[in-house]
């Protein structure tokens, strides 16, 4: 049963559960609403109206947006140019701006009419993007940086802020995959540069490393991407794959306060769900193939009649989402401030899939001194619940696999109301799996920063921040004495656990920057110190055989399976420290070229003695090739920039101590002298010259804007080359206490190009488009595995991605290879017995009788799992006061395993199966095997191009609204539609093992199609 986040609920309250939630939620912004709607009518207000017109053909402008300076009231113009906007008094300034014109503020000066005409300006190159430990200009940039900004930003039902911007970066590749709704992104950024380590970009939220989990959606400005190592090497061994920089919104100084409410509410279905028989299918194919594996008699035998059961339909539901968003902001002469308080509820596509969340962030800053002095604090304060129907689980994979292949001739429960189990193992009874399993995951987060800031000459700042982050999981879990593991366990009546863990990271960073301009010069400096300390401790505990389920996982002692010594637990504690010291100087000249080049020296307790330190250095270059004075004929380029850069940057291990001996007790005892003793195990060799993965990196990039900037972006190559890698190596023993050692070996390579195009097609007075394109592709490829000292025999390493009943290795890694390759028996066809005919590696072709057959070198490379072509393609519409935009996302040059075909497309196996089963293979019979195999017959080119979103908007005109500023609602779909010739349900997949990419896993928590309806108000 799902609790409340603020207020235990009793199972007796499941019926009014929900309804009680919405009703705590509306009736405090009901009381705000009211209380906004008073305040503004009893202020005075005077009216200007007046027309905005287009100053090449001095047509009404609809959609110009026309503000007061200072705060966030604002109107829309109409249809035919026209605006009326309330005013207090004749010193007001009216800010009116557009898209791709130039923005105009003008001073009312007791006027009841003011006429506007706008002009054209479609250059952005003042735009400022966040890089690290600062800003700059667009124009002013030298390495390789994206930047999304919130008018841009997917609008719908989001899991994660990483949606915001799937498609819409040229190289970033963000996939889900995965219906579950406490699943976060796989996110990488310029392919697989490491075997060990994470390929998970540094996310930063405002300087302060976090999560895309962490941040409500609705409170992000802009996300920026550096995507070199020039732009990342300034964070060392944190910016190896790339920094993503999160700035959140604040409040601006001499503005009033003004409340943002923003609500979607959502309803999901699973995505292309598997075609297995239903028991009118199997008896129909029974009679007709004389197919008859043995569901009638288990349908009598255990249930007494033949029955219909739908057992996937049995633990699914239509999912439901409702999210809520409430922020003020505002500031006086001398501060600023925002708050936002942030509510998620979403109820999964599968029967116990929850998730419920709750964020609060607060922003308060004051000046001093005449602005000589800032100090700024930030408290972000979140919490998750999810349901727990796995021991340490959101969900359990075997209860969706049961569902797929139980028997649909069998009832649910027999006659004494108990649920009915085979005798089969593991061929469970999925629902009764689900109603006897109790659990919940709890995740809560506080982060606390402050920044004291010193202005004490111009163009100087001086800044310390310190910042502490902590979290603390729970996991409980409980399976009833009625579970199927119960039942058909002796002396297991009964099954609990419990978990948590607490992690704190604490940060320090002390920056000073300088900068100066003098003629056609401008220069800036940059130094810092930082430190990091992580602290991670937890432990568990489980036991069985309880004597009533009243305790569930409460009364954890309760279990006999204590007292006989089987119970088991555990626990740790572990810490390590990171502190670098960084620099960075920035040169510019006449507006011409660009020069920029920072260090980072940094070092690390994770690693040995002899290389505690690594340092990080960059440098880059832009020439602003437009501004040269032989361009000036050139009228269709409006801007052309050339960049090159170079930078090194590192890559860190997850765990502590991986270069110390380490030893452990592994549970075993021993009688010694009338005592019992734990038995002592090595898990570890010592090894002193365990150091950094290193990445150097070449890019080259080009920007440009072309017909006054009507069609712009970017094209960059980049050449990255990673030495050192981490990798296992058997060791002998003696002189080693451990098998295996960890050490810097490997070399590995990606190369690739990234393509960025906006356009802006059609624009009129009525009617715009604008559209954008991203376009990556990646090389990689595994240099070396061995040298002299550390040797992986023959070369090459096999991954199992196969699990029970087939348990076969699926890929191998292997020097002059790219990582993700599948590895296995060719088949090429199929004999009149049913059997596969296999194409060796020297072309001969054999007839694989039986799994003796699989040796290696019988097998061959049969694709690879990471596709080489990524694109996005985002449109976006916007007739008068409704907007439309389709973001479509697309994968290509890549393979998938099937594994629902390779597991279920077999009829002889004594369970249910997918319905192409019954299909010929190869166009001649069915499979004549008695169980299942991997060869390539399940491997799948998988290219695909997906419709990820839609959204349709109307812009609700407010001028005469007093106390609305602006009113939106928006329909919205996710997961629309998918152009693929991919046998399998989606193939977008998660992507957790670097080792095994490509596989879709028959258990995997399906995708879902959502559709949202939602409202975006601003008072």
């Amino acid at each position: 049963m799902k609790q409340n986040l603020l207020k235990p609920v009793k199972a007796t309250e499941a019926s009014s559960y929900h309804d009680g939630k919405v009703q705590a939620l509306i009736k405090p912004l009901l009381i705000i609403l009211t209380m906004m709607f008073f305040a503004q009518v009893s202020q005075a207000q005077n009216v200007v109206s007046g027309t905005v017109v287009s100053g090449t053909d001095q047509m009404g402008m609809p959609g110009v947006s026309v503000l007061v300076k200072g705060t966030s009231t604002g109107v829309i113009t109409d249809g035919d140019g026209k605006y009326s906007v309330n005013v207090k008094n004749e010193n007001t300034v009216l800010v009116f701006s557009f898209i791709g014109y130039k923005t105009q503020e003008v001073t009312v000066n007791g006027r009841s009419t003011i006429d506007i005409s706008l002009e054209e300006d479609i250059n952005q190159l003042d735009e400022v993007v966040v890089v690290g430990y600062g800003t700059q200009k667009k124009s002013e940039v030298t390495s390789a940086v994206a930047s999304v900004k919130s008018e841009d930003f997917t609008t719908g039902a989001m899991r994660d802020a990483s949606e915001l911007i799937k498609g819409k970066v040229a190289g970033l590749n963000i996939t889900n995959g995965s219906g579950d709704p406490s699943a976060s992104a796989n996110i990488s950024l310029r392919g697989v540069s490491t075997l060990e380590g994470s390929t998970a970009p540094l996310v930063l939220i405002d300087g302060v490393p976090g999560s895309f989990n962490t941040v409500a959606p609705a409170d992000i400005v802009s996300i920026d991407v550096l995507k070199d190592a020039s732009a990342a090497a300034i964070y060392g061994t944190r910016g190896a794959n790339g920094v993503i920089l999160i700035t959140t919104k604040g409040g601006k100084r001499d503005t009033p306060a003004t409340i943002t409410y923003s609500h979607y509410s959502a309803i999901s279905k699973q995505f292309n769900q598997p075609d297995f028989l239903t028991a009118s299918e199997y008896l129909e194919y029974a009679e007709e193939f004389n197919f008859r594996n043995n569901f009638i008699e288990e349908a009598e035998t255990y249930g007494g009649e033949i029955s219909d059961t739908d057992w996937l339909d049995e633990i699914s539901r239509t999912g439901y989402i409702q999210n809520h968003n409430l922020m003020i902001q505002g500031g006086t002469e001398s501060s600023t401030y925002s708050a936002s308080v942030n509510y998620m509820d979403q109820d999964g596509v599968f029967k116990g899939s929850d998730n419920e969340e709750l964020r609060v962030n607060l922003n308060l800053s004051q000046f001093f001194f005449d602005d000589k002095l800032k100090i700024s604090v930030n408290f972000l304060r979140g919490t998750q619940k999810t349901g727990s129907l796995g021991d340490g689980q959101s969900f359990n994979s075997l209860i969706y696999r049961n569902a797929l292949m139980r028997n649909p001739l069998l009832k649910i429960k027999d006659d004494n109301d108990d649920w009915i189990e085979t005798s089969r193992l593991q061929y469970i009874n999925p629902v009764g799996m689900l109603e006897e399993t109790e659990g919940e995951l709890t995740n809560n987060w506080t982060r606390f920063t402050s920044n004291i800031s010193l202005f004490l000459l111009d163009n100087w700042e001086t800044n310390l921040m310190l910042s502490t982050d902590r979290s603390n999981n729970f996991r409980g879990y409980y399976e009833t004495s009625k579970h199927y593991n119960s039942v058909t366990s002796s002396n297991r009546a009964g099954f609990a656990s419990r978990a948590d863990d607490q992690l704190r990271t604490d940060y320090m960073e002390l920056t000073s920057k300088y900068s100066q301009s003098f003629g056609k010069h401008n220069i800036s400096f940059l130094a810092g110190y930082s430190y990091q300390y992580n602290i991670n401790e937890g432990g568990w505990v489980n036991n069985f055989d309880f004597p009533t389920d009243t305790y569930s996982y409460h009364n954890i002692t309760a279990g006999r399976a204590l007292l006989r010594g089987e119970a088991r637990m555990d626990s740790y504690k572990n810490d390590n420290t990171l502190v670098g010291f960084f620099g960075r100087v920035k040169y510019g000249f006449d507006g011409r070229f660009d020069l920029l080049a920072s260090v980072r020296r940094e070092a690390s307790s994770k690693f040995g003695d002899n290389y505690k330190w690594g340092t990080f250095p960059s440098v880059s270059a832009g020439w602003t090739i437009s501004n040269e004075s032989f361009m000036d004929g050139l009228g269709s380029v409006s801007f052309l920039k050339l960049r090159a850069g170079y930078g090194v940057t590192g890559v860190i291990p997850s765990e502590s101590g991986l270069s110390q001996p380490l030893l452990s007790y592994y549970g075993d005892y021993f009688f010694n002298g009338g005592t019992w003793i734990n038995a002592l195990e090595a898990i570890s060799n010592p090894n002193p010259n365990l150091k950094w993965e290193r990445s150097g990196e070449v890019n080259i990039g080009v920007d440009f804007g072309l017909l006054d900037g009507r069609i712009s972006g970017s094209i960059d190559f980049y050449n990255k080359k990673t030495k050192d890698l981490l990798w296992r190596y058997p060791v002998p023993q003696p002189p080693n206490v451990y098998s295996e050692t960890l050490a810097n070996v490997g070399e590995m390579q990606n190369k690739g190009i990234e393509i960025l195009l906006e356009a802006i097609p059609v624009r009129s007075n009525d009617f715009q488009w604008n559209t954008t394109l991203t376009f990556s592709h990646n090389k990689n490829e595994l240099i070396s595995l061995s040298n002299d000292l550390y040797e992986i025999e023959g070369d090459f390493v096999n991954t199992y991605g196969i699990g029970d009943p087939i348990s076969m290795a699926s890929h191998r890694l292997e020097p002059g290879k790219a990582v993700g390759n599948f590895w296995g028996l060719k088949s090429v066809d199929i004999n009149e017995d049913g059997l596969w005919v296999i194409e060796l590696p020297n072309g001969e072709r054999q007839v694989m009788e039986d799994n003796a057959f699989s040796i290696d070198e019988n097998k061959q490379y049969l694709g690879n799992g990471i596709p080489k072509y990524r694109a996005g393609w985002t449109n976006a519409f916007k007739y008068k006061n409704f907007d439309l935009s389709v973001v479509l996302n697309g994968a290509f040059g890549f393979q998938l395993m099937n594994q629902q075909r390779m597991f279920y497309e077999n009829p002889n196996i004594n369970y249910n199966v997918l319905k192409s089963a019954m299909d010929d293979v190869y166009g001649k019979r069915r499979l004549g095997y008695l169980s299942q195999t991997y060869v390539s017959y399940y491997i799948e080119d998988a290219d695909y191009v997906k419709v990820e979103n839609a959204t349709l908007g109307y812009s609700v005109n407010m001028s005469k609204v007093k106390f609305i500023n602006s009113l939106r609602f928006y329909l919205s779909g996710s997961n629309l539609a998918i152009i693929t010739d991919y046998k399998g349900s989606d193939p977008e997949v998660p992507r957790n093992d670097l080792l095994i990419q490509g596989i879709d896993n028959r258990d995997k928590f399906p995708s879902v199609r959502t559709y949202t309806l939602g409202v975006n108000v601003n008072f």
